[in-house]
């Protein structure tokens, strides 16, 4: 990190001598910015474009994720037949290789692929081509990654739910409160602290998305899941221009901190 500070102020091609610029790729990231607020293509404005994309990722992974892994965690708690099982499916992705993973979902959401034939039995007629259509691309990419985080957030939710003590939940049915009135009187605000963690892990971890964009579209097509750790990635190692890239680099912490930072404050355990 130290090193990606340092050399955010340089300019520097990998090979030959690094010549100090001061703040300028720092100036150059927020022309980005800049130049896509008002709204330039995406090749003038990448690092822009990768910043609406993710900001839309983790608006709907953040919530969608949670509330599954809560419902999730609920059924899990049950005793019935056969919850070990489940309990091992629903955690099985989160500990699945991240390529493999996208590599498997290339193959499911191509446009004869299996996803579509299960939707073409429900909806006849309807069979996009997911990862080469940029209205439904990153869509894609959102249910591939809430289906891949939400059985760990799982169990981090079972563990809460399995900390609240029973004597409440027996108090409660004595006084007539039904199965949906313990949930959201008892449940639900004692887990409040687990919602917190799992809303920061959950933005941290979508706002630095990088995996499954560059294994199954690369950032398209035209842009539509280009993200900021993309951008930070092929302005480095295709363009050959580090200093550029930790610049935005740094812009991506900061941003990450002070979002996470806020919604900490907020919800969790931080105080003024």
């Amino acid at each position: 990190m130290a090193f990606a500070l340092y050399l955010s102020f340089y300019s520097w091609d990998f090979i030959g001598p690094m010549k100090f610029v001061g703040l300028e790729n720092y100036v150059k990231a927020f022309r980005e910015i800049w130049r896509g607020i008002n709204g330039a293509p995406p090749f003038f404005a990448p690092f822009f474009v990768g910043m609406r994309n993710i900001f839309l990722y983790t608006a709907v992974v953040v919530p969608v994720q949670t509330i599954l892994a809560i419902i999730l965690a609920v059924l899990a708690n049950q005793r019935i037949k056969g919850v070990t099982f489940f309990k091992v499916s629903y955690f099985l992705p989160s500990v699945t290789c991240s390529v493999i993973v996208s590599l498997i979902f290339v193959w499911l959401f191509q446009k004869n692929g299996l996803i579509n034939y299960l939707i073409s039995r429900v909806i006849p007629g309807f069979s996009p081509n997911w990862l080469m259509d940029d209205r439904y691309a990153l869509w894609a990419i959102m249910l591939v990654a809430i289906w891949g985080t939400s059985g760990n957030l799982m169990v981090s939710f079972l563990a809460a739910l399995q900390a609240i003590p029973n004597e409440l939940y027996e108090a409660a049915i004595i006084d007539g409160a039904g199965v949906i009135r313990r949930f959201f009187n008892i449940t639900l605000p004692l887990l409040k602290p687990m919602i917190a963690y799992a809303v920061v892990l959950g933005t941290i971890g979508c706002l630095q998305m990088f995996d499954l964009s560059f294994v199954m579209t690369g950032g398209g097509p035209a842009y539509a899941t280009y993200t900021m750790a993309l951008d930070i990635y092929n302005t480095a190692f295709i363009n050959l221009d580090p200093g550029l890239a930790s610049a935005k680099a740094w812009i991506l912490f900061a941003l990450t901190f002070v979002i996470t930072y806020f919604v900490q404050k907020k919800y969790g355990t931080l105080r003024a």
